[in-house]
């Protein structure tokens, strides 16, 4: 069991490791603007807010997670492979949001199978979604090394082989185990329920502010480190190095978590989040971003272990993808998409100076894992 979503984590992974890093720079290829490359990317994510739970929605009342997994990823394929054949910036546009509301089922989806795998098969999750990680590194450093002989046209098709890999591996996901109808009938829509529950409403903002301070670096990152005569080859080793710092994480999430409540973990991604965007809009000598991006398992990795665990502790069951499409739908969509559209304008005025402004965001989510950490004592209290 374990092992077959460790191949799906690791074939949706070397999508997203030729995606993050280079996308960017083939629509800059494809002689898009800042601001256009930003309104593109921002779009893009957007669409994990509105597709996904509209997704997990027929996922939670159907059980059938791997035929709608199937059917996005084989979706992907496809818009993947129209980008080839589009010229205009609203050809590309459009294009986009078809593509990405197929790309961006695929991990929610798979996130929350496998969570819940986890605990009905007795596997650790954090050394199953580690493949995903390591593939990943895999990816961006090989991706680099071919962009860099190939030019950046190689880029699409890359991807475009990456989700045939996805649409495989997704061949080979069990399915959900059987539930009990009357549970999932209780809620006409459970997105909807959640996100009338306090604790829940405080959970995903808070930790939609730490991972949306990611935006700048997602989107400007590679472009700000060439502008500063970085090589592709090394700009991949740095995107692989950091998501080094998330398989150690993970490979220990099991001893992490009995010691680190989620809560705690989204204080420390927090804090972690002041250091790493201080230094990123100061610097880009090479010595200092490699000391630097180590920080990426704090800021994303114990972020995103924080979520993936809390929803397990405190979501029933039969409403786990739809949080689990929350959490990917705002945390990493629209406001994720929000702050990328911004970024076109900081990098455009402040160029890496833009790092600074998502130091607020780290700042804002850790204070927002406090009002959750108030919250769930207070309601502790009241149960006890």
């Amino acid at each position: 069991m374990a092992t077959r979503f460790s191949i799906y984590y690791a074939a949706i992974f070397l999508a997203v490791g030729i995606h993050l890093p280079f996308w960017p720079a083939w629509l800059e290829f494809r002689g898009l603007s800042a601001a256009e490359i930003a309104l593109i990317l921002s779009v893009g994510v957007w669409i994990r807010a509105f597709a996904n739970p509209f997704i997990a929605h027929f996922a939670d009342k159907s059980g059938a997670h791997k035929k709608i997994i199937m059917i996005s990823a084989a979706g992907g394929v496809f818009t993947y492979a129209l980008f080839g054949l589009a010229e205009e910036f609203w050809t590309l546009f459009f294009i986009n949001i078809l593509a990405s509301a197929m790309f961006m089922a695929l991990i929610p989806l798979g996130e929350n199978l496998a969570s819940r795998a986890s605990v009905e098969h007795g596997f650790n999750y954090g050394r199953v979604r580690l493949w995903g990680s390591i593939t990943f590194i895999l990816a961006a450093y090989v991706g680099g090394w071919v962009v860099e002989r190939s030019g950046d046209a190689v880029i699409l098709w890359m991807i475009v082989a990456a989700m045939i890999a996805a649409f495989i591996a997704s061949c080979s996901l069990p399915e959900r185990s059987a539930r009990d109808p009357q549970k999932a009938s209780d809620a006409r829509f459970p997105a909807f329920t959640l996100m009338r529950q306090r604790q829940f409403l405080i959970f995903i903002l808070s930790v939609s502010l730490l991972q949306s301070s990611h935006a700048v670096l997602y989107v400007f990152g590679t472009i700000h480190w060439r502008s500063a005569g970085i090589s592709d080859a090394l700009i991949g080793v740095l995107w692989a190095e950091g998501v080094v710092a998330e398989i150690i994480l993970f490979a220990f999430s099991a001893s992490v978590l009995a010691r680190l409540t989620p809560i705690k973990l989204m204080w420390i991604a927090a804090i972690a989040g002041l250091l790493r965007w201080t230094i990123l809009g100061s610097s880009t000598d090479i010595t200092v971003l490699f000391a630097t991006q180590w920080l990426h398992g704090l800021t994303f990795g114990a972020a995103h272990l924080a979520a993936i665990h809390f929803i397990l502790r405190t979501v029933p069951e039969h409403m786990s993808a739809s949080a689990q499409s929350l959490y990917s739908g705002l945390a990493i969509g629209l406001v994720m998409g929000l702050m990328m559209l911004i970024t076109g304008w900081l990098y455009d005025t402040y160029g890496g100076g833009a790092f600074y402004m998502m130091i607020l965001l780290s700042a804002g989510g850790g204070g927002g894992a406090f009002l959750l950490a108030t919250l769930v004592g207070r309601e502790d209290k009241t149960k006890s």
